[in-house]
This record gives C-alpha cells, structure tokens and sequence, in this order.
C-alpha cells in the first residue's frame, strides 16, 4: 500500500507501530508515533487492521487528518475493537460488499476495498521443480468451508502441494509452512493451478487478497464462487470457478487436461490483475472515496 500511495505521486511517513512499541514500549512508543505523525502534517491516515490503536486515530482525526482503515477480514460479527476502530474512521475499508450494511448498522462508515497487485513482489518468474505440481494450496489447514475435505480429494486425484502450518493433522506433509513472497512467485510459476478456497463462500464479493497475489504472481487461479464475483474477475477469462466443493474436482482435471486454455486464461487474469487491480489503483480508489465522504453533508 505504501507503493502503491507512492506510484500515485503521494508522499508517504510509513509507521511500523509495533516495533516502535516493541523497542520503546508502549507509552513511550505512542508518543514517538504522534511526534512523527504531527511533524509530518499528513492529510490522510491509513491504517491497516489493527496497526494503529482507535484512540490514537480518533485523536489524530480530531486534529485535521482524514482518517481511514483498511480491513482485511470477514467476521461475522462485530466485535467491540472493529467497532471502536471502524467508528474512529472517516471511512472503514472492507474486503467484501456484503457486509457494509452490517457496519452501518453499529453507525460505521464502510466502503468495499478489494485489495490488489505490487510490481514488485507479485511478478512472473521461471518454474522451479521443487514446487513442481497439478495443484497447489497455500493457506493454513482449516476445517471450515470444505477446505480441508477438498484438499484432501484433490491429493487422491492428482499430485497436490500444501503449503501453511497445521496439515499433517490432515494426513498431508506441508511443502512448506511459511511461504514469503519468493516461494509465492515460485509456486505460482510451478503449479499448473493454484486453487481458491477461503472459510466463507456467502457473502458478496468476499475473497482474500491471496486471489489478488497469485495472479498477480501469473499462477492460474481456480477458486470458489462467491455472490457477484462475476461482476469483478470472469470465469473462464480471468480464472476459473467452481460453485460447489463436489464439483471443484472435475473443472481442475477439465483445466489440467487443456494445456492451452490454461495458459490463455492465466495469461489474462495477470494482464488484467496488474492493469486494474494494483495497489496504486487500490488506494487512488480509496483516496477518492475518502475525498467523497468528507464532501457529502
């Protein structure tokens, strides 16, 4: 996001609140932290999650900044901390569109945000055998949604990868468990798919950023449809879908089958990832929004 604020010709004080806290302690910390924000007389402040405390940006706010956060989770309620920081915020960033009414129903400013691409980090590089496969996970071993079941089908069909912390509990050895941005090119390059799967398939426009990364990163992307996807990423274009867990299986070996398809389908959605949906138009849209906001009575 800082990249992305910096491609668009802003100038950016970018704060790592938790090792300041974690080298001065807390107090000492918070105190650094407004110091450096006052001295750098910012018109926006944006945090992500829980990088920054409510107070803090509740103070900030009262001393001319915009504030704004972005959220990048889709819980189904709200707890007393989202609700402090989202109300402390000129406008709360979301991941999803489903869920801003719920926010404005706890007197929430919510707008939809869907996350994005960096030039740097999300890039196409060569096909490494060590990450050799015909599917490959990367996230933690979750029973919810039907995550853990299809991975497990998937490996009895055709070879898998399992990247992230807990699988062996499912019968699967990790490749890996933590996978930084390198594994995450790697892997992308040396997977023929890369499959979709977050805890939740029923809220609009919901999807974690890790759709974002690997076609950015140029992996073919086969994930779970959620409400309106169509409206954002095309299957069949930019990636494929499958609507149920049952009948996941069958689209990847259709996919595995059509060396070409694939390829023109990957192909696209990393054209159309980089052009639309990189973090610099990610936060030119959030800026505009904010600007919006504070125009309307």
């Amino acid at each position: 996001m800082r990249r992305g604020l910096e491609a668009a010709g802003h100038s950016v004080l970018a704060i790592n609140k938790h090792r300041t806290e974690r080298l001065l302690g807390a107090r000492l910390g918070r105190l650094l932290t407004l110091a450096r924000v006052r001295r750098f007389d910012p018109e926006l402040v944006l945090t992500f999650t829980f990088d920054q405390d409510p107070d803090t940006i509740e103070l900030l706010r009262r001393e001319g900044a915009r504030t704004a956060t972005f959220f990048d989770d889709c819980p189904k309620t709200l707890d007393e901390r989202i609700v402090r920081m989202g109300r402390a915020s000129d406008v709360f960033f979301i991941n999803n569109r489903g869920q801003v009414p719920l926010y404005a129903e706890h007197g929430i400013r919510a707008s939809f945000a869907t996350g994005g691409t960096d030039p740097i980090d999300h890039v196409r590089v060569p096909a490494e055998e060590r990450f050799a496969a015909d599917v490959s996970f990367i996230g933690k071993c979750d029973e919810r949604g039907g995550r853990v079941a299809l991975v497990k089908e998937l490996a009895r069909r055709f070879k898998v990868r399992v990247y992230g912390q807990g699988w062996e509990k499912a019968g699967l050895e990790p490749t890996r468990e933590d996978v930084f941005p390198e594994q995450y090119r790697a892997i992308c390059a040396s997977s023929k798919v890369m499959l979709g799967i977050d805890l939740r398939d029923d809220v609009e426009l919901y999807f974690s950023n890790r759709t974002w990364i690997t076609l950015g990163c140029g992996g073919f992307l086969c994930t779970r449809y959620v409400p309106k996807l169509e409206e954002i990423l095309q299957d069949g274009v930019h990636l494929a879908n499958y609507r149920t867990i049952d009948e996941a299986p069958a689209i990847i070996e259709r996919y595995l089958k059509d060396d070409a398809l694939r390829e023109k389908v990957r192909a696209e959605g990393h054209r159309y990832a980089h052009e639309q949906y990189s973090y610099k138009r990610m936060v030119e849209r959030m800026i505009e929004e904010v600007a919006a906001r504070a125009a309307s009575p």
